[in-house]
């Protein structure tokens, strides 16, 4: 059993150093990097589909946090994604616009100096590797992944808790598609809502979007884990703010200088920062804090996303559907890739927020 850590913080208008916070929760989480070997090469994934700040990426101080502790360790620490094709559009003739590395420092994730690899940069083929397993019965021919993973010796995910315009919600599973190569990702976005504006953002390359009919566009999403499992040690969320509406990025469409479908942004008082050794824990609980704040999401910001998302079904997945039953979690269970929560180790933490996460997770519990 590998419990999650859930520690909160002293509210969005307060002086309290989150500092500490992460790094306590990422010691208990990893049982004090108990795994963890001198010289050994750690990639850190974080949420970087596009330049925009935080809560759109993930947390800057989480980056910081996690790199120093690791490094105290005795880890060689690398920071690593591909941006979404939006942002981030490469071919197999190499990079058409976009960078990741910029991307990086824009959004307020990081600094030029450190240890960042854009994926993209690594080229088409020397820089990515086919990936195939039996448990990955909705990638009929694999998928291709950066060679980052291959290196590394152990993979830290440090996504950020938001809704999402096609998946409903990214967190940790969604975190990894940036590990993909841009073919495998236009694979799986052909099988969701709203693949035209993918195709769009691909114009100019030779990258072809074909639905292979299967419709398993959230069952190919959590299938990306697969090829992690054995170097996954931990999923770290920061949620001191959210986006709980629309996602990934501020606005889910951009046309020129027009906006549209801006992500309303929740600041929870506490927020929490939380974090489990088991992935699918992990999800499930960031699932159940997202349910949460919806519920909460002023009449209008909900309505704007209602009407303009009413063609997509994995919205509705996550508001209706109970946790344990969202496809994100249903099939990372078949494939083992882990458990719903079995232990909840808070701290700092309303006892009324518990017991509506604890309502969420285990709907008609008494007792």
């Amino acid at each position: 059993m590998k419990p999650v850590f859930v520690h909160g913080t002293a509210g969005p208008g307060s002086n309290a150093p989150l500092e500490p916070i992460i790094r306590k929760t990422f010691l208990d989480a990893t049982d004090n990097c108990s795994w963890l070997k001198k010289d050994d090469l750690v990639l850190i994934k974080p949420a970087l589909n596009s330049p925009d700040p935080y809560p759109a990426t993930t947390h800057p101080l989480a980056i910081r946090t996690v790199a120093a502790v690791l490094r105290e360790r005795g880890a060689r620490v690398v920071i690593g994604d591909q941006s979404g094709i939006e942002h981030v559009l490469h071919h197999k003739d190499g990079v058409i616009r976009g960078s990741s590395r910029g991307n990086y420092t824009c959004s307020g994730m990081g600094e030029l100096a450190d240890p960042f690899v854009a994926f993209e940069e690594g080229g088409w083929d020397e820089g990515f590797f086919h990936y195939q397993s039996r448990r990955k019965s909705s990638w009929k021919a694999g998928f291709y992944l950066t060679r980052q993973v291959q290196e590394a010796d152990h993979i830290i995910c440090l996504p950020r808790v938001s809704s999402h315009s096609q998946a409903g919600a990214t967190l940790g599973m969604k975190c990894m598609v940036g590990l993909l190569r841009e073919d495998s990702r236009m694979e799986f976005h052909a099988n969701g809502p709203f693949n035209q504006f993918i195709k769009n953002s691909a114009k100019g390359s030779t990258l072809v979007s074909r639905d292979d009919g299967s419709g398993k566009f959230l069952e190919k999403i959590v299938e990306i884990s697969d090829a992690v499992r054995d170097k996954l040690r931990a999923t770290l969320f920061v949620a001191t703010r959210v986006q709980a509406t629309f996602g990934p990025d501020r606005y889910t469409m951009r046309i020129g200088p027009l906006r549209l479908g801006k992500a309303y942004v929740a600041a929870p008082d506490p927020g929490l920062v939380f974090a489990s050794a088991d992935p699918v824990a992990a999800e499930a609980f960031a699932l159940a804090y997202l349910k949460h704040l919806k519920a909460s999401v002023p009449l209008l910001p909900a309505l704007t996303e209602r009407v303009l998302l009413s063609g997509n079904p994995y919205v509705r997945t996550l508001t209706e559907d109970p946790v344990r039953h969202h496809p994100f979690i249903r099939h990372a269970e078949k494939i083992g890739l882990g458990r719903m929560p079995e232990k909840i180790l808070w701290a700092d933490v309303p006892a009324s927020l518990q017991e509506s996460i604890d309502r969420l997770l285990n709907p008609g519990k008494t007792g």
